[in-house]
């Protein structure tokens, strides 16, 4: 059986007693695996049957563009899943690759054991946490692509923070990639998106601190 103790905490896994979960992961014939740092979990073009759920380390997922370009679509940290809607499908080729950044260890989940419910109430309820998690996701790259459509860098970051003071409930932001990962999530470079921030910041629109540089604070109300 799957050792509970060593399982993130995950939406895929919620309300699941954790002493009933490695029984469970043992009838979904999961199986964890660790990478070293660029390794290659899933390449673009190719196709999967499973879903990963990040154990330890960081993956990044990575989207090829024309004349050998890259785009660091995501980055997966410990709890998050990944290849969820490729190991639906089963046949659908990967859009991006995705590569271990720090040494990792990744639970594989077959998406068909998933979606033979066990008939106990746990698998019921992994069914039901799978399609909510999905859902999510969805709409997570929604606001991705309307972020993206932005005409400016200023109106990207804008847009990206109002949205996420509305999710985390605060005009305080804690970005959950740091500033690296922002200037990634927004496609910019770090520099151009120091400038944007000390622009706005001479402007009175937010605020930050440099010794926190993963936390910015919008100075304006939400509904502006």
């Amino acid at each position: 059986m799957i050792d509970q103790i060593h399982l993130p905490s995950c939406p895929l896994f919620e309300g699941i007693s954790p002493e009933l979960l490695p029984a469970e992961l043992t009838r979904l014939q999961a199986t964890k695996r660790s990478y070293e740092p660029g390794e290659t979990l899933l390449a673009a073009g190719s196709s999967t049957n499973r879903m990963g759920l990040v154990l330890e380390g960081e993956l990044h997922a990575i989207l090829p563009l024309p004349q050998g370009r890259q785009l660091l679509q995501s980055r997966l940290l410990r709890g998050e899943l990944f290849g969820q809607l490729l190991a639906l499908d089963g046949e659908r080729e990967s859009p991006v690759t995705v590569t271990a950044h720090t040494p990792c260890r990744v639970l594989w989940i077959p998406m068909k054991n998933l979606l033979t419910n066990g008939g106990t109430p746990s698998s019921t309820l992994l069914l039901g946490n799978l399609c909510h998690q999905l859902s999510s996701a969805y709409f997570s790259l929604q606001r991705r692509l309307i972020c993206l459509t932005q005409p400016t860098l200023r109106e990207r970051l804008l847009y990206y923070l109002r949205t996420e003071c509305h999710t985390q409930g605060s005009r305080t932001v804690r970005l959950p990639f740091g500033r690296a990962g922002l200037a990634d999530y927004l496609g910019a470079d770090r520099s151009a998106l120091s400038r944007v921030l000390s622009g706005l910041r001479q402007e009175g629109l937010l605020d930050f601190d440099r010794k926190h540089p993963a936390t910015i604070t919008l100075q304006y109300p939400l509904e502006d």
